[in-house]
């Protein structure tokens, strides 16, 4: 038996690890164009399969406030190319209850892309939910099933067409860090940025996640996503292994995301045992439809494969199953059923796991023992892994066109959000969006004065307290808007957010312990203490300055530190006071 497991597992290397070891990486290319105010946009430019130009897929607004010193740019909007807004018949399609299949309506790509994110006030869409849900719970779950059922199911697949949008972005930023040239235009910092706050956009509180700690929150993501796969990895090879089946792990720049399942004609027929658990596959070996298989097939040493499954490796625990050739419908009768289980227990019913708590109970309870057997009930999940494998099967070209086309075409047809995309039109609207982006990159009133109004706010948070902010909405709404503040020095926003990133990285210094010294460049540090105490300390600096003194043996910088608070003791007895 083991020597068998060997030579299995030797023809596999030789009929597969060259197409998945040495596969060609996806080609990409940024460029930037000016914005009108002192901006300039960045968009990433991808060759996509079946396509002879280039797409655009992702851009982003990087405020440079048109200075040359890029310690006080600001990344802002990240716009995802290759999806458009729903247009209203798609929106009304949206809103009907057990409604799972791509609604092809008119669409909105000519129309200026709305941002999936503003990098600067990442905790601006977590309010908006809050407030949606709070409509939804005080004001629609009460009147009556249709009205419920309806908003639910309307605000579910929005959901679920943001977070497609925030994964197919992550999957063009994580083939581009060992790109050549990115890094003149998008800094090592900057994609730690824009990936751990996409990241962090599709969960409940991420925006809140503070920017001194986003290098541990992407390493934590990161770890994560690297401990996932490799162990998705080794346990379909091992059922594989098992069932006598061929391996084939595939992905991009030598990342295994996602893995096909194989097996060889010639063995088609034989009295195999076979173990589906973990697979989600029925017995191929009794199948009378492989013996006579039309579909996709591949010689390679000598034999002919067929293809069984697609697998997602980014699912917690267990592969995901995404395509069955010999069942095309099986995985969207799934994801439907599991749908629909919902909306009829929380749209029909009413029941939610927060206002019943036996019912949650019993949830977590049924959950628990279907998750330890394999079952793949987490939603959010399985939509992550599946959008990341459509995305990842459109920039692979090393796969055979024939296969691909094939992936792609069940991947496409899965699809239950009415609202969703064809991955065969993401390359037209993606240059479409890319046009209109540009229109309203050019139109005075457009993006250039969004921006402003965006640094008005920018500049208030820097300048106000929040209780004095909440005061100044107040306002605005008691006045029915008709009064708006206005910063009037916005002169020293670039002082503002140089003090800010000094700030962050003191924050970093001091997390570090007494270690610091042999981490961090001293002399930084003292740079940073010297820039932070010459412009204004902060409560929250002044603490950090105070922590850094208390940790560090180097005295120049204790010497640098002490002479800091005491010009804030100065300050503030003189009336300056500590914000």
């Amino acid at each position: 038996m083991v020597e068998a497991a060997m030579r299995r597992w030797v023809l596999f290397l030789l009929m597969f690890a060259p197409g998945w070891m040495w596969g060609a990486s996806p080609e990409f290319r940024v460029e930037t164009k000016p914005v009108a105010g002192g901006a300039a946009l960045v968009t990433v430019f991808g060759q996509i399969a079946d396509q002879s130009e280039e797409v655009p897929l992702l851009s982003v607004l990087r405020d440079t406030l048109g200075d040359s010193d890029p310690r006080d740019d600001r990344l802002r909007y990240v716009w995802i190319l290759t999806s458009a807004k729903p247009g209203i018949l798609q929106r009304a399609a949206a809103s009907i209850p057990f409604l799972y299949w791509r609604a092809d309506l008119r669409r909105n790509a000519d129309q200026r892309p709305a941002p999936v994110i503003d990098l600067g006030a990442a905790y601006s869409g977590i309010w908006s939910s809050v407030a949606g849900s709070t409509v939804q719970f005080l004001a629609f779950d009460p009147s009556g099933t249709l009205i419920r059922a309806s908003s639910r199911s309307y605000r579910n697949n929005l959901e679920d067409h943001r977070r497609a949008q925030l994964i197919e972005g992550l999957a063009v930023l994580s083939q581009l860090e060992d790109q050549a040239g990115v890094e003149e235009l998008l800094s090592d910092s900057d994609m730690l940025e824009i990936e751990t706050r996409l990241t962090l956009a599709g969960k409940m509180l991420g925006g809140l996640v503070s920017s001194q700690k986003l290098p541990e929150a992407y390493m934590k993501e990161c770890t994560r996503d690297q401990e996932m796969r490799g162990h998705n990895w080794e346990l379909l090879r091992q059922r594989a292994e098992m069932n006598g089946l061929y391996f084939e792990p595939l992905g991009l720049n030598g990342s295994s995301t996602h893995a096909l399942l194989w097996i060889a004609a010639d063995e088609v027929g034989l009295d195999h045992k076979f173990d589906g658990q973990f697979l989600g596959i029925s017995n191929p070996y009794r199948d009378e439809r492989l013996q006579a298989w039309k579909g996709y097939r591949q010689v390679r040493d000598g034999r002919e494969m067929i293809p069984l499954a697609l697998y997602a490796l980014d699912y917690p625990k267990v592969p995901l199953l995404v395509v069955d050739f010999r069942n095309a419908g099986a995985p969207k009768r799934r994801e439907m059923l599991r749908h629909a289980a919902t909306d009829t227990i929380t749209g029909v019913l009413g029941i939610s796991k927060f206002g019943n708590w036996p019912f949650m109970a019993g949830s977590w309870v049924y959950e628990f023992v279907r998750t330890r057997h394999g079952a793949t009930l987490n939603r959010v999940a399985r939509q992550r892994a599946s959008s990341e494998v459509r995305m990842w099967m459109a920039l692979d070209r090393s796969i055979d066109p024939s296969l691909r086309a094939e992936l792609q075409t069940r991947l496409d047809s899965a699809g239950v959000n009415p609202i969703e995309e064809s991955v065969f039109q993401e390359a037209d609207i993606a240059r479409r969006q890319y046009a209109a982006l540009l229109r309203y990159a050019d139109d005075p009133e457009g993006l250039p004065a969004r921006l402003e109004r965006d640094r008005q706010g920018e500049m208030t948070r820097y300048q106000h307290r929040m209780s004095a902010r909440v005061g100044m909405k107040m306002a605005t709404v008691a006045t029915l808007g008709i009064y708006q503040h206005r910063e009037k020095e916005m002169d020293t926003l670039a002082g503002e957010r140089r003090v800010a990133r000094q700030i962050e990285f003191l924050a970093r210094v001091a997390k570090s312990g007494p270690e610091a010294e042999v981490v961090w460049n001293m002399d930084e540090v003292r740079r940073a203490v010297d820039e932070v105490a010459a412009q204004r300390l902060l409560h929250q600096s002044a603490e950090l300055v105070a922590r850094i003194m208390r940790q560090t043996n180097d005295q120049e910088t204790r010497a640098l530190c002490e002479r800091a608070l005491k010009s804030l003791e100065s300050a503030t007895a003189a009336g300056g006071g500590m914000q």
